[in-house]
């Protein structure tokens, strides 16, 4: 298992409606600052992806979790916030490029590689008030 920060998930989590989920919890490593809870929203800006999605997730001591998805990833955030990582869901591949602030933000985009779905967009995050 990979440990990952909750926006890395984003991406892959914008085509999870078109594969069949069930429960997951990935790791990459990810630096302490970003632990919290976040709102992530990806929105697909070209393909048949869903429009756009916001999930809740939850970092602490580095592990992410996200109820009902069935993922792969590998990659990772700098201790100045620069994400990167490819997530694997099924045959579909998702490399993933933004960056978090340790107040409690993040952005970046998305898009899908292999698979029967080619998609792009962007992504946001947002931390809990209550978690910065």
């Amino acid at each position: 298992m990979a440990r990952t920060p909750a926006a890395v998930l984003a991406a892959a989590l914008s085509i999870s409606a078109l594969c069949p989920a069930s429960a997951a919890t990935k790791k990459v490593h990810v630096p302490d600052q970003y632990d919290g809870s976040w709102s992530i929203t990806a929105v697909t800006t070209e393909g048949p992806c869903s429009p756009s999605t916001t999930y809740h997730v939850q970092i602490k001591d580095n592990d992410t979790s996200i109820p009902g998805e069935d993922i792969d990833i590998d990659g990772s955030v700098t201790s100045s916030g620069v994400v990167t990582a490819t997530i694997t869901k099924g045959s579909v591949k998702v490399p993933i490029t933004g960056s978090l602030d340790p107040k409690g933000t993040g952005r970046g985009t998305w898009q899908t590689k292999g698979g029967l779905v080619a998609c792009t967009g962007s992504w946001s995050a947002t931390r809990s008030r209550s978690d910065t």
